[in-house]
């Protein structure tokens, strides 16, 4: 069975459990799992399960697959441990158990060594090999570079340079970013190969604007061979014979964009160009994000030099009510609202978990099921108010006469029940005596009346001759219990005791 966790992204916190033991992931909805991202290929990856190991391999995706922050070849079945983060594009993902947070990688990086693998490779591999080895040589480089500074404005400017000395056949070229705080798109960076003119270059607006809000990327080899619906007036006005723009896209999204055009030639680009572009997009779109990350921290720390001590006392306050908002949240899951006790859903779940525990350890394990005797007759007497407060009272009484490691939870309706964990049937019918003579000798008071309430109790412990599931241990405490009402009520009876009550 393959498993797969979304960590970050669209669908975050969303996995899927795959029987099989291959799948692909994708944009596209024939994949086993539909990533619904733009920055995700078609067929973006495809992940294997042999035996209780994971293998990943990238598709010849357009961004590209990176594991812990580290590119993948196309085509190679590489090896990937369980809970490591995954880069699909935007998303990050993992494989058979959930990946930490503190887990993600801050910095991406690419590996120009060669996969170990014995036997010889066929000539084309190793040409390809030897180009990709280049090429990758020339990111690692430029990734280096821009990774290497803070500074948002100074992280524009190297990568631009770095690209316009890469594509000789350009004229001008600019780098966009997206301002964290007003959302605005600001020039961050410029250049043209005509020198320092009083004039500075224009560009196609509308173009970058497209590229950032669908996040993809645009090229145009020739623009005279474009359908006119793809060209913008600007585009026209200017003269542009060919043009790419590739959105910046980091870990919290677009982050800008580069924009390279020529307006002297047509094809200032090549098509291994458009790869090598978008491959660079990935670590400037980090490096923006670090220098941003930065100038935010740097900024904070201002803040915080500056904050009184009631602020602090304020932020420390919250911060506890936030925990306790939480803590009542999880609690409201698993309580009934009512009596405060554990609910169905909770009981049945440490049931299973327990009764695999006896089972393990050999220890016993026994459940009581108790029902308040005549209940309808007092909800049709004195009201479902006056029924409210005997289950809340009873429920007290029994949530103060267990243990802390006992479960006490409401079955359903007039029905209560207690898991007592390490418990034999000779101990769990003390139990159940106890809190019969607690309900019986307790003086429920509703308005002027007095009322009379008993208990009615059935008693089963596992495991047992029949009792090895859950379910055998549930439906036993029931008979048991549906045996103290036939007996008369206010009475305890233990499973396999029928005969016996008391």
């Amino acid at each position: 069975m393959i498993k797969v966790f979304i960590v970050k992204g669209p669908g975050q916190g969303r996995s899927f459990e795959l029987s099989n033991s291959k799948a692909t992931l994708g944009r596209d909805s024939e994949n086993e799992i539909c990533l619904n991202e733009s920055s995700v290929s078609r067929k973006h990856a495809k992940i294997y399960k042999d035996k209780d190991l994971y293998y990943l391999e990238d598709l010849q995706s357009k961004n590209g697959t990176w594991i812990n922050g580290s590119v993948i070849e196309n085509g190679m079945r590489v090896p990937v441990q369980e809970g490591v983060p995954i880069a699909i594009g935007n998303i990050l993902v993992s494989v058979g158990k959930k990946c930490s947070l503190d887990r993600l990688p801050n910095q991406y990086s690419i590996s120009i060594q060669p996969p170990r693998d014995s036997g010889p490779k066929p000539s084309a591999f190793i040409d390809r090999r030897s180009k990709q080895k280049k090429e990758l040589e020339l990111i690692s480089h430029i990734s280096i570079k821009v990774l290497g500074s803070l500074d948002l404005n100074e992280v524009c400017r190297e990568a631009l340079d770095s690209v316009v000395a890469l594509l000789k056949r350009i004229d001008s070229g600019f780098v966009f970013v997206i301002d964290p705080e007003s959302g605005n798109v600001k020039k961050a960076a410029g250049r043209s190969r005509e020198g320092n003119g009083s004039e500075s270059p224009r560009y196609s607006r509308s173009l970058v604007k497209r590229v950032m809000k669908e996040g993809k990327a645009v090229m145009m080899l020739d623009t005279a061979a474009e359908d006119k619906a793809n060209l913008s007036e600007s585009m026209e006005k200017i003269g542009v014979k060919s043009v790419i723009c590739v959105p910046l896209v980091g870990k919290m999204g677009t982050r800008g964009a580069i924009y390279l055009q020529s307006v002297n030639v047509a094809h200032g680009f090549r098509k291994s160009d458009f790869f090598l572009l978008t491959s660079l997009s990935t670590p400037i779109a980090l490096a923006i994000e670090n220098a941003l990350l930065y100038t935010q921290r740097k900024r904070a720390e201002e803040r915080l030099q500056k904050a009184s001590e009631n602020l602090e006392k304020e932020v420390m306050n919250r911060t506890s009510e936030l925990r306790r908002a939480k803590d009542q949240l999880e609690e409201l899951s698993i309580t009934d609202g009512l009596t405060g006790l554990y609910n169905y859903r909770h009981l049945i779940h440490s049931l299973e978990a327990e009764i695999m525990r006896s089972k393990r350890y050999q220890r016993t394990l026994s459940l009581l099921l108790m029902d308040i005797d005549y209940f309808k007759n007092l909800n049709d007497t004195y009201g479902h108010l006056c029924g409210d407060y005997v289950i809340k009272t009873v429920g007290k009484l029994v949530k103060n006469n267990v243990r802390g490691t006992d479960v006490a939870a409401r079955y359903g309706g007039d029905e209560l029940a207690i898991m007592l964990i390490e418990t034999d049937a000779r101990h769990a019918l003390e139990v159940a005596e106890k809190l019969k003579k607690e309900i019986e000798g307790h003086t429920f008071q509703w308005q002027q009346n007095q009322l009379s309430v008993n208990l009615s109790i059935g008693v089963a412990t596992a495991p047992a001759s029949g009792i090895q599931a859950v379910s055998d241990l549930v439906q036993a405490a029931d008979q048991a219990l549906y045996q103290a009402k036939r007996a008369g009520r206010n009475t305890v009876v233990v499973f396999g005791q029928e005969d016996k009550p008391l």
